[in-house]
């Protein structure tokens, strides 16, 4: 089953009524954001399906506050979008960690269906590599690794750019000595 696209996922939405200029920003910032949308939930629950529920209620939350104020530019509304879709995604990942993490040292079940090469090693999943890293940090690592611009991953964080950046650069640099990968670290 395909997923749907961006237009498809306003048809689940009521908006309100003699205020269009909600319609046509909302809109557009789900396009803006649907592509992105879809990696963070493939990269945070395996489930790029996920997106669709995650970005219905962000867009829910989204209409709910362009309603009570005055009309902003598209742009402010794209990043609104995007704000409510990370928060949502965030919370549900926290929510589901405590069931899926896995510690260093736990044994994984072995599926007879996989391959001792295809089965999953615990020390280098990426729950157990993120786990001491800082949720913001942990966000931005994962929105630059899908290739997210540092200044979005900035906005969408409320902070700077450089400092989220430096940030991610030291995070970086301490899972690369756990790892034991030297030559990056320098």
């Amino acid at each position: 089953m395909p997923l749907p696209s961006p237009s498809d996922l306003c048809w689940n939405v009521q908006f309100p009524p003699g205020q269009e200029w909600i319609e046509r920003t909302v809109r557009e910032a789900l396009e803006a954001n649907w592509q992105r949308a879809q990696s963070t939930a493939r990269a945070y629950f395996g489930d790029e399906f996920l997106a669709l529920e995650i970005m219905q209620l962000a867009l829910q939350k989204t209409i709910d506050r362009l309603n009570k104020g005055a009309p902003v530019e598209s742009n402010e509304v794209i990043l609104l979008l995007s704000r409510f879709y990370a928060q949502e995604a965030r919370r549900r990942r926290d929510a589901n960690r405590e069931l899926a993490l896995l510690g260093p040292n736990a044994e994984v079940p072995s599926n007879p269906a996989q391959s001792q090469s295809s089965s999953v090693d615990s020390t280098i999943d990426l729950e157990v590599i993120l786990h001491d890293i800082p949720p913001e940090v942990r966000l931005a690592l994962l929105m630059r690794y899908s290739r997210t611009r540092w200044t979005e991953v900035a906005a969408i964080l409320g902070t700077t750019e450089s400092s989220i950046r430096v940030r991610s650069q030291q995070a970086l640099k301490r899972i690369r000595q756990r790892l034991g990968d030297n030559e990056h670290g320098k």
